[in-house]
């Protein structure tokens, strides 16, 4: 470790005059040798429990995180709450196949939906194929009965509404469905955590995911008859709106400290597990490069913002209200910064459709990432718009996504297997010192790293994603 971590310092020079060697040292030293990192993946995991935004467990979370941010010597720390449209959460779900056969299946509420009246429901199954708006009207067996909809039916886009999961729901609940089972595409009957929209406003109909393999059993009964399936979920649901907060901590910068570097990760979890990777890892990282920087003899000459957002699951809730409430500071926005990749080995990063920062960047990460094998700067959209970067993107900010090794990712990715025994304690000290590292570079660089986007050019990314 103390080898590649000399030869990343002295490698500074030369390819970066501006950068200071002996604080690249100070700051790499602070995050590998930090051993508070695993031991913080542990309390946010297992001492906090669930995070999913606007339970105890995300505010105890909030709150822990903050002290931490303190106890750095940061003296800017705040909650910053913003709103979602319903606080919930699962109790419990059950389902059975009744007839023609009795059969128990493995499934779990989606997220935000509604429960099952009291005493549950039960109703014939009909199977959808094609979810156009006139194919479902059209659908007249649909009345009192529970859909049962396509295998990998696609997300959608926060982005492009158009045909979102919101309007289908609607439209079913409109044509008289009474539930919804939604197979899931993991093998072995496993389920993944998921929900029907991108907010976190309450849904039209109760809905559950249902494992592949059972879901493949109720279609080749449906080839014999009619299949009866009874459900019983329950729900908590508050009555309206609630508040979450961002956890938001600064660095005030020497030179120009009204323009800010902004280093994230969500804060929140899905509730099958504890989010050890997704994203307990990322939030970790975040803490641990504002230690390291906090710690340096000298601030960089530009503020460094570290925010753990709420809502991220959800469709980046949290991130899009800091946007929407740090709007008239948003030209002073110089770089995002977002880590939520797990911890696998890290790559480097992904500027998406920014060859412009890219190519800022790449002297940089060459002379000082190379030895930690995290020098890598793509372009790549493929995960663009499914993190907390995503509305600083939107809002023309260049944007930095840690990108690793997700090889074993979708092993754990909203699964029940997302804990802590899956955490390599190496690959997070190295993810968090690249974090602290090109943070701190951006922000103490003479010149923003790139401009800010322009509408067009924004609008252009928009239409690559969709």
């Amino acid at each position: 470790m103390a080898l590649w971590l000399t030869a990343a310092a002295a490698a500074v020079p030369a390819a970066q005059p501006s950068f200071d060697a002996g604080l690249a040292r100070a700051l790499t030293a602070a995050t590998v040798n930090d051993a508070r990192s695993l031991r913080d993946v542990t309390v946010l995991t297992e001492a906090a429990g669930t995070r999913l935004t606007g339970t105890a467990g995300y505010d105890q979370a909030a709150a822990w995180a903050a002290g931490q941010f303190r106890d750095a010597g940061i003296a800017a720390v705040a909650l910053e709450p913003f709103a979602i449209g319903r606080g919930w959460q699962r109790e419990s779900a059950r389902g059975r196949v009744v007839a023609p056969i009795e059969r128990p299946l493995q499934i779990a509420s989606l997220g935000w939906m509604p429960p099952t009246p009291d005493g549950g429901l039960e109703a014939e199954v009909v199977v959808l194929h094609d979810l156009r708006p006139d194919k479902i009207a059209a659908q007249a067996s649909l009345k009192g009965r529970i859909a049962l909809l396509p295998e990998g039916e696609p997300y959608g886009s926060p982005y492009d509404r158009s045909r979102s999961h919101q309007k289908i729901d609607d439209e079913l609940r409109t044509a008289g469905a009474l539930a919804i089972l939604s197979p899931d595409g993991g093998p072995g009957n496993e389920l993944s955590a998921r929900w029907r929209g991108f907010n976190a406003d309450l849904g039209a109909l109760p809905a559950a995911q249902i494992g592949r393999d059972d879901a493949v059993a109720i279609r080749r009964l449906l080839e014999r008859g009619p299949v009866r399936v009874a459900l019983e979920i329950h729900n908590r649901v508050s009555d309206g709106p609630i508040t979450a907060p961002n956890v938001v901590a600064e660095i005030r910068g020497r030179e120009t400290p009204d323009e800010w570097v902004l280093v994230g990760a969500h804060l929140d979890a899905w509730d099958f597990a504890t989010g050890a990777q997704d994203n307990a890892t990322g939030v970790i990282q975040v803490l641990a490069a504002a230690r390291a920087i906090a710690s340096l003899p000298r601030p960089p000459r530009r503020s460094i913002r570290f925010v753990l957002f709420g809502g991220e699951e959800q469709g980046q809730l949290g991130s899009t209200a800091y946007v929407a409430q740090h709007e008239r500071e948003l030209a002073c926005g110089v770089a995002m910064l977002n880590t939520d990749a797990g911890s696998g080995r890290t790559i480097g990063w992904t500027s998406p459709g920014r060859p412009d920062v890219a190519r800022a960047l790449q002297p940089f990460a060459d002379a000082l990432l190379t030895s930690m094998r995290s020098n890598q700067i793509d372009q790549s959209l493929r995960y663009a718009f499914q993190s907390d970067g995503a509305p600083f993107l939107v809002a023309g900010i260049p944007l930095l996504d840690l990108n690793a090794d997700d090889t074993e990712y979708e092993d754990i990715h909203h699964k029940v297997t997302d804990t802590i025994d899956r955490v390599d304690a190496r690959n997070v000290s190295i993810a968090a010192a690249t974090v602290a590292l090109t943070a701190w570079t951006i922000a103490d660089a003479p010149s923003r790293i790139a401009p800010r986007l322009d509408r067009r050019a924004i609008q252009r990314l928009l239409s690559k994603e969709e």
